[in-house]
């Protein structure tokens, strides 16, 4: 029975996308949790001015305004509670070390990014000191569905900003990673995926160009889920500098399985593949060819 049991440990998590396709730079990625925010840990603004507060509550004083980036440790977890969009986030005391020297207050948890990637600070490195920030903008429960936030800042400056929605709710984390695999007319590559570690949720990874024009899109959604022991479907995609990728081009594979369990083992009782080829043209990614 111990190969079942590890067999279905292997479907539940084998499927997370970006940590199946793509192993970056420690830099370029960034794995949220599932235990919110913690005390004594780094975050950083997701909106331009956010309020500082001095109690937690959208009547209290306003101390200061915080500019996009700016980075804070988080102090406490208040127990008091705000809801915008449907995203019900609790405030949070924070330090910041401004110009004009080191301020505490409140902030409400929907300004704070729920994962970043700091690009260095270094010549010669593509986007040079960027931030990328991610966070829920809204939730609609009866659609079980995700709006998520996607900004690019540089200096206390927005530089970029999108929203989408995707499938999900307010207990899924971000996985979040950057590439500068070669398109035209692209600066960046933004991978993100919000999900939930277990059997039976679905998940969606999207990829988003950052574009020379300084627009930030999303281009493509994959999705995987999984039930241990039952099934699993699970979309991957293929980049130009992946093994047998194409220039300009994306080819997404679809591996769909189940399986029944006979003895202590369990089999595959059937399987079927896919795959899908899109064409960047520079404005928009395009399908070319489907094959099944």
């Amino acid at each position: 029975m111990k190969s079942v049991f590890f067999g279905l440990v292997l479907f539940c998590f084998a499927i997370s996308p970006l940590t199946a396709q793509y192993t970056p730079d420690p830099w370029m990625r960034y794995e949220g949790s599932l235990e919110g925010f913690m005390v004594d840990s780094q975050y950083f603004t997701m909106v331009t001015d956010a309020n500082l507060r001095d109690k937690p509550g959208t009547q209290s004083k306003v101390l200061t305004k915080l500019p996009i980036g700016t980075s804070v440790k988080v102090l406490a977890v208040a127990e008091e509670q705000y809801t915008q969009r449907g995203v019900e986030l609790p405030w949070v005391k924070v330090s910041a070390n401004l110009l004009d020297g080191k301020r505490e207050g409140y902030l409400w948890g929907g300004f704070l990014a729920l994962a970043h990637i700091q690009t260095p600070d270094e010549e010669y490195m593509p986007n040079q000191g960027v931030l990328y920030l991610t966070g829920v903008a809204a939730y609609d429960t009866t659609k079980h569905q995700l709006t998520v936030q996607v900004r690019a800042a540089k200096d206390g400056k927005e530089i970029a900003k999108t929203e989408f929605t995707t499938s999900g709710d307010l207990s899924y984390y971000p996985s979040f990673a950057v590439d500068y695999s070669p398109f035209t007319g692209v600066k960046a590559l933004l991978m993100l995926n919000y999900y939930y570690p277990a059997c039976g949720y679905p998940s969606g990874d999207n990829l988003l160009f950052w574009k020379e024009d300084g627009t930030l899109v999303k281009v493509l959604e994959t999705s995987s889920v999984s039930d241990g022991g039952v099934f699993y479907s699970s979309e991957s995609y293929i980049l130009p500098t992946d093994k047998g990728g194409i220039g300009d081009h994306i080819l997404v594979v679809k591996d769909e399985s189940e399986f029944e369990e006979k003895g202590n083992d369990l089999v595959r009782s059937r399987q079927t593949y896919g795959a899908t080829l899109y064409k960047w043209t520079g404005s928009k990614l395009q399908k070319v060819k489907n094959w099944k």
